[in-house]
This record gives structure tokens, sequence and C-alpha cells, in this order.
């Protein structure tokens, strides 16, 4: 049986992932903070005939990135989720900086801790592969969610440059780029979202980018147009339309 490990499985795209990924006969081994709502949705898919174990942790501390490395180097993993991440909504002098290093620390450190965690077992069995979750933030300056954007722009790039780097090995690594999603992100950063999507349909969109070997996908024709701007217009031009969409989305 194939093994799914998947960060940020309490909510939103993370859990999405979780069913999704059970609901095809792999085992999933679920990550978040939340224990309690990692046992309630482990014991859903076992009652639904899938398979799925606990690794309560929180990935902003080290001793949580540590504890889901060491399970990695002990245990099979065929495919890594690496969703597990937040927002900081507002202008930077405005915003804590705690909670800046935090984000910084979750959306890259972390995410970068784990793929190189995973990597070695993969490449020796030449199979395997990673989801990175980005954001359609990727391809544009984001004012009002500065660090935000800049956490998910290193996300794309770190995912496309290793996707060269494992050409040859059997090894897939995939970057989804979602807009706004139906999840838990919103509330928790701050912002208003417009025309979200299902957390499913990235889940499934992304998954299936992922079996097909697609190094970026972009979930949602309005996403794909928006991830596209920088092509045509100055990038002076874009930081100006981002900021007045997004400075009162609260």
């Amino acid at each position: 049986m194939s093994v799914a490990l998947i960060t940020g499985a309490s909510s939103g795209i993370g859990e999405a992932f979780a069913r999704l990924l059970s609901g095809k006969g792999y085992h999933v081994v679920l990550v978040a903070r939340r224990k309690d709502r990692l046992s309630q949705l482990a014991d859903e898919l076992d009652g639904k005939g899938g398979t799925a174990e606990v690794l309560p942790a929180d990935l902003v501390e080290e001793e949580g990135v540590e504890e889901i490395r060491k399970h990695i180097r002990n245990h099979r993993v065929d495919l890594l989720v690496n969703n597990a991440g937040f927002g900081l909504y507002g202008p930077v002098t405005e915003t804590l900086d705690t909670r800046e290093q935090e984000m910084i620390r979750l959306n890259v450190s972390a995410l970068v801790s784990l793929t190189r965690a995973v990597l070695p077992q993969m490449v020796k069995r030449n199979s395997g592969g990673i989801i990175q979750v980005a954001s359609t933030a990727s391809f544009l300056p984001t004012p009002y969610m500065a660090g935000y954007g800049a956490t998910k722009a290193f996300v794309l790039h770190y995912s496309e440059a290793l996707t060269a780097e494992l050409k040859g090995t059997g090894v897939k690594v995939t970057a989804v780029c979602p807009g706004s999603t139906v999840s838990e992100f919103a509330e928790r950063t701050g912002i208003r979202q417009k025309f979200p999507m299902s957390a499913e349909k990235v889940a499934e969109l992304g998954l299936k980018a992922w079996e097909k070997g697609q190094p970026v996908v972009v979930t949602g024709s309005g996403n794909k147009a928006a991830a596209s701007l920088p092509r045509f217009l100055p990038r002076s031009w874009m930081a100006r339309l981002v900021a007045r969409a997004f400075r009162d989305r609260t």
C-alpha cells in the first residue's frame, strides 16, 4: 500500500487531500497541531475502509519538524503533501514581527526540511513524489501580504528547480497554486476572499497534475489569468494593482 504524508491535514486543502488520497487507496499519515481534529478525520477515514495514522506536531517549532523528519527517515513515504502554512494580512508596519517569522518558518523552512528528509528514499527507489502547496501569490508582488507572497514565490521556484534536478529519477514534484479557497485560511489570515474555490476541487486538480508529472498547476481559469499578468505588465504596475485590490480586504 502506498503511503502519503500530509501536513496541515486538520482542515482545508490538507484535509481534502487526506480524504482524496485515502479514497484512492493510500495509507495516509496526518500531520497538524490539532490532535483532536486529526483523530476525528482518521476515525472517519478508517470507517470508510481506509487506513490513517495521526502525527500531531507544530511545524512552526524545530522540535515538531524534527519529529516528522524522524518519522520520514524510519518509514516509507510515497507521496509528501507539503500543505501546512498560513498567511499574514496587513501593512508590514502594523503586523507582528514574531508572527511573520513564524510564517516564514512554517511556509518555507519546514517545507524545505521535510522535502530534504523524504527525497533520499524516493530517489533510491526511483519512485514517489512531492506536492507543494504554493499560491497564485507566487507569481505576483503582494502588498498587504508582502511576506506571505514572498514565501509562496520561494515554494514555486524551489519546486520548479527540484523538478529539473530530479529529471530521470522517477520522482515527481508539483507546485499547486490555488487562489481564494474555502478553508480556515482566510479566517486566520484576516482577509476577505472573493469567489473561493472548494478545497476538494483544489486537491483534485493538484493530484491530477502530479499524476501527470506537471511541475506547476494553477487552479481555476481566473487564477490562471491573474498568474499570467506579469508576462504582459511591468512589475511596478502589478504591485500597484495588487495593492489596490488588497488594501481594504478585512
